[in-house]
C-alpha cells in the first residue's frame, strides 16, 4: 500500500533495517495512516525491541545517516538528510512488552519496502492509554476506521 512518499533516505533507513534483522514498529498516527485511518501525521514513530542494539546504528549509515544515542532527557533519534521525520519512541503506552506486540504487527509497503505497523485496534489501546488532547482527537476517526472495517467483513 502506497500511503505517502518516503524520502530516499527513509527509503534506505527501513530497507537496512529489515537487510539488517532489526526488530521495529512503525507505531502512532503513522501506523494508523498505513492502516487506512483517514488521519494525518507530520511524522514516523518507530519503537525498537532494543534501542541499545548496534544494527540499528549501521543501518542509519547504511542509509547516509546516522544514530544518535539517547542521553539524559533527550531520547535517541536519527540524523541526516531526509530522516527528519522518524522520531524514536521509548515507551508505548499502554501496550504489551515490544515482543507481544510484534507478534501482532502487520506487514505493508511504502513506496516498495515492506514495513511493520502496529495494527489499528492497538493504536487506539495506545492512544486512550498516553490520554494526551492531541491523541484524544485522533481515536473517533481512529474507532470509526475499525467499526467500518468490521462492518466490511460482516457481509
Amino acid at each position: 500500500m502506497d500511503v505517502f512518499a518516503l524520502t530516499e533516505a527513509e527509503r534506505s533507513l527501513f530497507s537496512a533495517l529489515r537487510e539488517r534483522g532489526v526488530s521495529y514498529l512503525i507505531v502512532g498516527l503513522g501506523a494508523a495512516v498505513l492502516e487506512g485511518a483517514p488521519v494525518a501525521t507530520q511524522d514516523l514513530d518507530l519503537w525498537f525491541e532494543r534501542i541499545d542494539d548496534e544494527r540499528i546504528r549501521l543501518a542509519a549509515a547504511d542509509a547516509g545517516g546516522f544514530w544518535i544515542p539517547a542521553f539524559g532527557m533527550r531520547p535517541p533519534g536519527f540524523g541526516g538528510d531526509g530522516l527528519a521525520r522518524i522520531d524514536v519512541v521509548l515507551t508505548a503506552h499502554g501496550l504489551e512488552p515490544f515482543a507481544v506486540e510484534y507478534r501482532r504487527a502487520v506487514g505493508h509497503v511504502i513506496d516498495g519496502v515492506p514495513v511493520t505497523v502496529l495494527p489499528l485496534d492497538r493504536v487506539v489501546v495506545s492512544k486512550r492509554a498516553t490520554n494526551r488532547a492531541k491523541d484524544a482527537a485522533a481515536i473517533p476517526a481512529l474507532e470509526a476506521t475499525l467499526r467500518a472495517r468490521d462492518q466490511s467483513s460482516d457481509r
